[in-house]
């Protein structure tokens, strides 16, 4: 078990759950998605980095969903939650399906949290069938929030809440991985209005309004475009 698999089972027995965003929030990336992947409706789709099944939310279109997880108590809870739905338990790095199996692989706020990118987006490769689509997204390290608290190298940097293989990236990086692993036609943007129900670091829980706020007014200035809160890419598996 890697040491971020560890530290999410710990969150989840302490929390009881992994629920970041508001619905309003959750709203916004199923928009997005939509958007960017706009063949899902009634698609196979594999949901990387589930976590205890908040996610399912953005692919609700979908058909046939699957969810996967490194975290066992997340898939647990998942589960328990949502019946009607497949989740399992696994690494990102070795899925355990067979080769064409999905018309949609997503990474739900999960290839940040993955040292070798590359190989993961790879691996969803695999599992595509040809002219299948994959969609990711991650925390955007061009959000001045973000670069702030989030990135090492800040003096204001806050190690609460971070996990131990948890890294920001920028979009150049996540695009350069996409293309490394043989996908194609990779579109990419940033997103704002995506509002917090809570943070990990307590402190800032009380300036959630403020933030939330700010991030409502990037979106509706057009400046979310570029440095929104999270990063979404899209590509798709040659025919």
């Amino acid at each position: 078990m890697s040491r971020d698999a560890e530290w999410f089972d710990a969150h989840v027995h302490d929390s009881g759950t992994f629920d970041p965003f508001t619905a309003r929030g959750w709203q916004t990336l199923a928009n997005a998605f939509a958007t960017m992947a706009p063949k899902a409706d009634g698609a196979r789709l594999l949901d990387i980095g589930c976590g205890t099944g908040s996610s399912r939310m953005i692919y609700a279109r979908a058909g046939r969903y699957v969810g996967i997880d490194h975290s066992f108590a997340a898939v647990q809870l998942a589960r328990s939650g949502h019946r009607a739905d497949r989740w399992l338990g696994g690494d990102a790095l070795q899925l355990p399906f067979a080769d064409r199996s999905f018309d949609v692989v997503a990474f739900s706020s999960v290839l940040h949290h993955i040292p070798d990118r590359t190989r993961a987006l790879s691996e969803a490769f695999r599992v595509l069938r040809p002219g299948g689509s994959v969609f990711a997204f991650d925390p955007n390290l061009l959000h001045p929030a973000l670069a702030l608290f989030r990135h090492p190298s800040s003096p204001l940097y806050n190690p609460e809440g971070v996990s131990p293989e948890e890294r920001p990236l920028l979009p150049s990086e996540l695009a350069k991985s996409f293309r490394a692993a043989g996908l194609t036609d990779i579109r990419q943007r940033a997103q704002a209005n995506i509002p917090y129900r809570q943070v990990a670091v307590g402190a800032l829980n009380r300036l959630l309004p403020l933030y939330n706020a700010a991030d409502w007014l990037m979106d509706r200035t057009g400046v979310g475009r570029w440095l929104g809160s999270f990063v979404l890419t899209a590509a798709r598996r040659p025919l």
